[in-house]
């Protein structure tokens, strides 16, 4: 059977029908529309997978509305058999997924990319390694032409396509685009009661002088060669009681808007990022990388603003740090791209964002034939540009100097499309609600020249965003650990 494909002229407010759905389980939104950005055309509206797929360590469980198996050995591998049995080769033409594996890959999902890592730092997420959901529909806006597209395949998971499925499915997006037609769009935010009235109170894995003295190691390993560049973080936590994580999301997205925001409800955590950073796009055998290398902060001031830019376009430190990631990254490319295709097509662009501006690359090249997309993924993971040159010796540093393991910060999440059409962000600027916490975890990239005072403020700057969507009015104060 062909999928469904149903145009909507006029559809209702995005965020009214995002708001409908936050509370499900399963319901995922990738939140895009910035027309200033190549790579955010649409925005993406998923509930009720057909199937979900979660790993922790080896032990490796698939679960669909009545049977859970288990299965033992590498994620990645696994994932790329489920892949392959709800392919829909050459199904429609159409520039965005028909339906797909939607979720998040964490950091620590390296290990099995890379046999010789480990992970000695403390782990204690409580979340899964990855947490995947296969989704037979799905709601694309168009923000370039302010229309929507609603997808429905009729998959299901013994891969038989049902008509009778996809038609009623097709039927249900329709009626909750109805009632979301009659929400006003300033109706869509929650109280402020949803937040919580008590100004928050955040503590870090790493006080200032932790960081500072991680900082300063990181340093020494550098001018002994070991590595050219590591990116060091730190988590920052508080308290989640009286805290609506969709409530969060919209406030991080109105403080911090970003190409790549997402909000993610699995059902006891939920994940709310505004990340800025392209890992990986692939259009059939086309795949492009952006790396962001080089963070100034954004003033009020006009004139202090430019010169903010200036200093950073013309930084010996961050130019030089952002060509060290481009060239790892055009070497990942290289491991699974046709000889001879990995191009850089831009270097040293300078991007604006509300509170911050970033360098960033562009690298692109064509993936080899017996390469599948979830193979370009396993074979890239994670980002060189949030773990250093050489990158493999910059992951074993890092979990040596950050007392924590990553988790999800730093993986990556996104979709790798049943039609051959891929989009995935690295999980920076993201928040996760769980066990009576929020944790949001930022970072930066250390040289040899690195003041290790101001890499910590950077990694406040960067979590700026995050401060003002939790209500906190007095981020100049260093708040307890922080």
């Amino acid at each position: 059977m062909k999928t469904i494909v149903k145009q909507i002229e006029s559809p209702p407010n995005l965020m009214s029908i995002a708001k409908q759905l936050c509370n499900e389980s399963g319901f995922i939104f990738l939140l895009s529309g910035q027309n200033s950005h190549p790579h955010s055309r649409y925005s993406l509206i998923c509930r009720k997978p057909f199937l979900e797929f979660s790993s922790v360590g080896s032990v490796c469980k698939i679960s669909t509305h009545n049977q859970e198996f288990l299965s033992f050995g590498n994620p990645f591998k696994i994932l790329e058999y489920l892949l392959q049995r709800y392919e829909l080769p050459n199904e429609i033409d159409l520039p965005f997924p028909l339906g797909g594996a939607f979720g998040y890959w964490d950091y620590d999902l390296k290990n099995y990319v890379e046999q010789r890592l480990t992970t000695r730092a403390k782990i204690d997420s409580g979340c899964p390694d990855c947490k995947i959901g296969f989704y037979d529909n799905i709601v694309v806006y168009d923000h370039y032409l302010n229309r929507a597209f609603i997808i429905s395949t009729g998959l299901n998971p013994e891969c038989i396509p049902y008509q009778s499925d996809a038609v009623a499915k097709i039927n249900e997006w329709l009626n909750i685009f109805e009632d979301a037609g009659s929400i006003k769009e300033c109706d869509v935010e929650f109280p402020e009661t949803s937040l919580s009235k008590i100004e928050p109170i955040f503590t870090s894995t790493m006080e200032r002088n932790e960081f500072i003295f991680a900082v300063e190691k990181a340093k020494k390993y550098i001018h002994t060669g070991d590595i050219y560049q590591v990116n060091l973080s730190h988590r920052i936590e508080t308290d989640s009681k009286d805290i609506n994580p969709f409530q969060l999301f919209i406030n991080l997205y109105n403080n911090s808007p970003a190409p790549f925001s997402a909000f993610m409800n699995f059902g006891d955590f939920q994940v709310v990022s505004s990340s800025p950073e392209l890992f990986l796009k692939m259009i059939e055998r086309h795949i492009i990388t952006r790396p962001i290398k080089g963070t100034r902060p954004r003033s009020k001031d006009p004139q202090i603003d430019i010169q903010m830019l200036y200093e950073l376009k013309t930084s010996p430190k961050e130019t030089a740090e952002l060509v060290m990631i481009t060239d790892l990254l055009r070497n990942d490319l290289g491991k699974v791209c046709e000889y001879g295709s990995v191009q850089v097509s831009e270097l040293l662009k300078a991007e604006t964002h509300p509170h911050i501006y970033h360098l960033i690359s562009t690298i692109e090249g064509e993936l080899r034939s017996d390469i599948s997309h979830i193979q370009a993924l396993a074979s890239c993971f994670p980002g060189g540009s949030i773990t250093g040159a050489p990158k493999i010796r910059a992951m074993e540093i890092i979990d040596e100097l950050e007392p924590t393991a990553r988790g999800i910060y730093t993986g990556t999440h996104g979709y790798i499309g049943f039609n051959s059409i891929s989009q995935l962000s690295i999980t920076i600027r993201t928040a996760v609600v769980s066990n009576g916490k929020i944790c949001f975890q930022t970072g930066a990239g250390i040289v040899a020249d690195s003041n290790p005072e101001s890499e910590f403020d950077e990694t406040l700057s960067k979590a700026k965003g995050f401060f003002l969507a939790m209500k906190s009015h007095n981020i100049k104060r260093t708040p307890q650990k922080l």
